[in-house]
């Protein structure tokens, strides 16, 4: 005989089917835990814990003191970049380093920091692999790892992009010590100090960085938090401008969220290459595609090798083990000298970690759980901003990745709010820090969503709204 259903999980049933008849419309009072109990004939318990249950996938919120509510509509979506037509230096640092700097405390509620929660990183699987590398490679796990990298490695990152519709030869893979390597090796073999760069705005504070340290220039393109890149913007910036590089997240893009079209993706590859302007591709994000086929990258419609293509898997599976890699077109004998220059090998146990997670079919299933952990805590998130966060308050619920682009009230000061909220244990992204001087995205912020909606991340997002309600 089949198992009753739960009270909790029946009661939460009908509450959800009357929330999508429209029988409870956006922002109405659910009843209170005690109502909901007499009606059901149920203990309050129960009744808070169907309530719960409906919070959990994003149907309703909770707001303190006062009950249950059906999440609001969608916000509308933050405004494209505006036009800056010159080419400036990149000055921003010190919002960046009080950023990692907050993120070394392990009791913060970390909303600013791109990184995954170590409770969805898959330990185990890991484990498994260092062991199982460890017993193959013998005395050889103690030996350097030489540039371009192992070729069983590279030979699986191979297969793997085959699968989405980037045929690319092992040979022609360099393995780096993570993501950010990958994209300064880039830069180093496209720009020479002095050069302009032109990038997305806003930018992801990493790219900034490598800018500033290596003495290049920025000039930003508008860019749409839904489409990505404005490229008729591009086109003409192109034209008046002297491009050494044009640096992209075409997908699950840093901050913004969007995904650019097949379309788009095409039309910024036949652009770039009839310019002659090298494309750097960072494609960190390109995995988290949850329920539906892998996007493909840029570097997938590259027929001449104009691309450069950086990713790792920093921010999938292993932060920690600074593996990524780079497959750099034409100039992969420029990538691969300034590869051994930075850093003279690699570490071989960990690359034939990584091997075997991908040949193993531990990182897909790992990815499974993991995109729609995401997927559902992206929903959450974004549903109690919309409950509690200012009126006037936008957001853009991204296709892929688990970064939210807010766009709060022009009078909001964001790096105030972020001050605010770090002296209440909350570490938030201010928008500045996306802009090469800090001038504009005053009143943005960036939100990290791969993390469990817990009541204390919960809670932390509905102070992050009374601190700014107490701006606006």
């Amino acid at each position: 005989m089949a198992d009753r259903t739960p009270s909790y999980q029946a009661i939460a049933g009908r509450l959800r089917a009357a929330i999508r008849r429209g029988d409870l419309a956006p922002g109405a009072r659910m009843p209170s835990v005690r109502r909901l109990a007499q009606m059901e004939e149920v203990s309050a318990p129960t009744a808070e814990h169907a309530l719960r249950l409906l919070e959990a996938g994003g149907l309703v919120v909770a707001r303190p003191r006062s009950g249950f509510y059906v999440a609001a509509d969608k916000l509308a979506e933050p405004l494209a970049s505006p036009t800056v037509s010159t080419a400036r230096p990149v000055t921003l640092t010190a919002n960046v380093h009080a950023l990692f700097a907050q993120a070394r405390s392990p009791e913060l509620v970390a909303l600013g920091a791109a990184s995954p929660s170590a409770e969805w990183l898959p330990d185990k699987a890991l484990a498994r692999s260092l062991l199982g590398a460890n017993r193959r490679l013998s005395s050889s796990a103690l030996a350097y790892s030489v540039p371009p990298g192992r070729l069983d490695l590279r030979g699986q990152i191979a297969r793997r992009a085959a699968r989405w519709g980037l045929h690319i030869a092992p040979d022609q893979i360099i393995v780096t010590h993570g993501q950010s390597q990958a994209m300064r090796l880039a830069l180093q073999a496209t720009c020479r100090r002095g050069d302009v760069v032109a990038i997305e705005s806003p930018c992801y504070f990493g790219t900034l960085m490598h800018l500033r340290s290596l003495g290049l220039r920025a000039i930003e393109v508008p860019t749409h938090p839904r489409t990505g890149m404005d490229l008729a913007a591009l086109e003409q910036i192109l034209r008046k401008h002297r491009i050494s590089a044009v640096v992209s997240i075409p997908t699950a893009n840093n901050p913004l969220g969007f995904t650019m079209s097949i379309a788009d993706k095409r039309t910024l590859v036949g652009l770039l290459d009839h310019a002659g302007v090298p494309l750097i591709e960072d494609d960190v994000y390109g995995d988290l595609s949850a329920g539906k086929p892998r996007a493909p990258a840029c570097k997938a419609f590259d027929e001449s090798g104009n691309v450069l293509y950086c990713t790792s898997v920093s921010k999938t599976m292993a932060p920690g083990w600074r593996i990524g890699w780079i497959a750099p077109g034409h100039r992969f004998d420029a990538v691969l000298e300034a590869r051994v220059e930075a850093s003279l090998a690699g570490t071989p146990l960990l690359e034939a970690g990584l091997a075997d997670m991908f040949s193993s079919g531990d990182y897909d299933r790992h990815l499974r759980r993991f995109c729609q952990r995401i997927k559902d805590s992206v929903r959450t998130i974004s549903s109690r901003i919309a409950a509690t966060w200012p009126a006037g308050t936008r957001l853009c619920v991204p296709d892929d990745g688990f970064l939210l682009w807010v766009e709060l009230p022009a009078h909001v000061d964001a790096l105030a709010l972020c001050h605010a909220a770090a002296g209440d244990g909350i570490s938030v992204g201010p928008g500045a820090m996306f802009c090469p001087d800090g001038t504009r995205y005053a009143h943005h912020v960036r939100i990290n969503c791969a993390q469990p909606t817990t009541p204390k991340l919960l809670a932390a997002l509905d102070r992050i709204g009374i601190l700014a309600a107490a701006q606006a």
